[in-house]
């Protein structure tokens, strides 16, 4: 009889201890709450969530806004009022998302956390959970899935990335080897890779996407999307990571790139490329060129500017090219090289070979070099005067033959089928021996756009006009750009002044919408020998004025007062405008522009 007081008494231990497990497993889990409660999304951004397409339970790619998280469940055993927080990691509750609700049994409800504290102010970036009340049952517990608590992440910033090294940064290289970019930030996770060129007209542009080889490091093997090699230019290495919360980290950043952000992320594909000298080369001296061919063997041609016949040629793999110029007089040459199937021409410029002709032809090398897209620091950006850059002087012609270098050649090429004496040089050239290139000349002739000329070289050829001498200006939006040349840079390019060195004021190229060029006063006497009707010329830059002293004597235009071409007296001296894009490409078929530019000889050369 005894043995039944202690049999209910083992069971009702059993029972109680049943009881405490059972009731610790409903404290920790989630039985009552069904509908695969999860926030979604796990991770947003409170501050500036964008809307991505995520996939649903079924695969599908939806819409689904960032900004705010969302999160649902129902009661499967009975009705019960609930109070909904979100609390951060020590338990602390941040939100209250729902206070003594009110939910029938199986009908699902939505909660939703917009990322802000109670107090209204957002809350900080990290992990945060939802906790769920039910106040009948006094229970209390956090929403979990199988591996432990749900977790909601606010992230506010994009992960950082950037570029730190790119080797080699000239491909291709003979060994064949790959770009290998090295790259931080990105949390862990392997970032997208985007390769942009940026020498092109109208900005970056992405020639390649793919993903990094790792999440440190990633490989370009030089080619483009399916697989083509990448054209000679400059490649910008760059980077593209979207983060659970749908925030976009990008490096660069923007584009174009910040000056300095992009130091060392820079591409250059090279595979043919010449330096020309900087300066006139002496009729019948040897100009030496510097020749990127890759370590090829190439083949090189001399030719007159714009001519056929062939002067010198040649093959081999020099870097310095050593090529003999002819010895007849101051001329323009071009110099093509080729290799497979890469072609490149640039220019060669002689000077007189003896004797000081009275008139000095000066090509614009200092705009050669100032609109050549080259990145000169390996930042994946052409270093450009235009850019407002600082240029190396000494450095390829990546383009070839620059812009308005036909119109520079048909006007030397004019000269010497007239039979006129001049002599040639480049505005580098007379940068750097100003006084010296100017003694005993009469005048002087800018034979292409001089958008950008030193200071002090704009000041000695006003006080040259001023002294006596007589300057023709060919080039268009010229001589109204300030830049420090020193130490084999151009650099601090200005902005463009009203008035040009030599203080005339132009004004924006405009059409003429194929009106005639008509002339309207002439005491200059420099349209004496035309037909007073100038045509073919689709575009013109006027002169609005001149500043004092100067004034103008001599002007033609499409209307009076807006004067295409203007002559104008600046002390003892005189200054011939003439605003007309590709004036010296019309000198072989345009009677009046040669009639013009002979009787403007005419006053150079006295």
């Amino acid at each position: 009889m005894r043995r039944l007081p202690v049999a209910a008494f083992v069971a009702l231990v059993i029972a109680t201890v049943a009881a405490f497990f059972v009731t610790q497993h409903l404290k920790v889990t989630t039985p009552l709450l069904q509908g695969s409660p999860a926030p979604v999304p796990a991770a947003f951004n409170p501050v500036s969530g964008r809307v991505c397409k995520v996939r649903n339970p079924l695969g599908e790619r939806v819409p689904t806004s960032f900004r705010r998280m969302r999160i649902s469940f129902y009661l499967q055993h009975r009705a019960d009022d609930v109070d909904v927080y979100i609390v951060d990691q020590d338990g602390a509750i941040v939100d209250t998302l729902a206070s003594g609700r009110h939910m029938a049994i199986d009908h699902r409800v939505e909660f939703t956390w917009d990322g802000r504290r109670d107090d209204g102010s957002v809350a900080s970036d990290g992990t945060y959970y939802v906790r769920v009340s039910l106040i009948h049952q006094g229970r209390t517990f956090t929403i979990s899935n199988s591996a432990g608590p749900e977790t909601v992440t606010i992230e506010t910033r994009a992960p950082a990335l950037a570029v730190t090294s790119v080797r080699p940064a000239l491909i291709p290289q003979a060994s064949g080897a790959a770009v290998v970019a090295r790259f931080t930030g990105g949390g862990g996770r392997r970032p997208q890779v985007v390769i942009y060129r940026t020498d092109l007209p109208g900005g970056a542009v992405v020639v390649k996407r793919y993903d990094a080889t790792n999440r440190h490091r990633t490989l370009w093997n030089g080619t483009l999307s399916g697989g083509r090699p990448a054209p000679q230019g400059t490649y910008l290495v760059g980077l593209q990571l979207t983060d659970p919360a749908c925030n976009v980290a990008r490096f660069p950043a923007s584009l174009p790139p910040t000056p300095g952000s992009t130091a060392h992320a820079g591409v250059t594909v090279r595979y043919l490329a010449a330096q020309p000298p900087l300066t006139a080369v002496p009729a019948g001296h040897t100009a030496t060129v510097d020749v990127d061919a890759r370590r090829q063997r190439y083949t090189w041609t001399l030719r007159a500017a714009g001519g056929r016949r062939t002067l010198r040629s040649g093959s081999t793999a020099a870097v310095a090219l050593r090529v003999a110029l002819p010895g007849s007089g101051p001329g323009l040459y071009e110099l093509s090289l080729g290799w497979g199937p890469h072609r490149t021409t640039i220019p060669l410029v002689a000077s007189a070979r003896a004797g000081r002709p009275r008139v000095l032809v000066v090509l614009p090398a200092l705009t050669w070099q100032g609109r050549n897209p080259v990145d000169d620091n390996g930042d994946g950006i052409p270093n450009t005067l235009t850019a407002g850059e600082p240029i190396r002087l000494s450095r390829p012609l990546v383009d070839g033959l620059p812009s308005g270098f036909a119109d520079e050649a048909a006007l030397v090429a004019h000269l010497q089928r007239s039979g006129l004496r001049f002599d040639l040089t480049t505005d580098i050239a007379l940068t750097e021996a100003t006084a010296a290139t100017l003694r005993g000349r009469t005048g002087v002739v800018l034979a292409g756009d001089e958008p950008w000329l030193p200071g002090a070289l704009g000041a000695s050829l006003r006080e040259f006009v001023q002294g006596g001498g007589h300057v023709l200006e060919l080039g268009i939006d010229s001589l109204r750009r300030t830049v420090t040349v020193s130490d084999g840079e151009a650099r601090d390019p200005s902005p463009p002044a009203a008035s040009d060195a030599l203080l005339a004021r132009p004004g924006p190229i405009a059409s003429t919408h194929g009106a005639l060029i008509f002339v309207d006063r002439d005491r200059l006497r420099i349209f004496t020998q035309t037909s007073g009707a100038l045509r073919g010329y689709g575009t013109d830059q006027p002169v609005l004025g001149v500043d004092p002293p100067a004034a103008i004597v001599s002007a033609a235009g499409t209307t009076p007062g807006r004067p295409a071409i203007v002559g104008y007296r600046l002390g003892r001296g005189s200054v011939v405008d003439i605003g007309l894009p590709g004036f010296a490409g019309t000198l072989a078929r345009n009677v009046d522009a040669a009639e013009l530019l002979g009787s403007v000889w005419s006053l150079l050369s006295r």
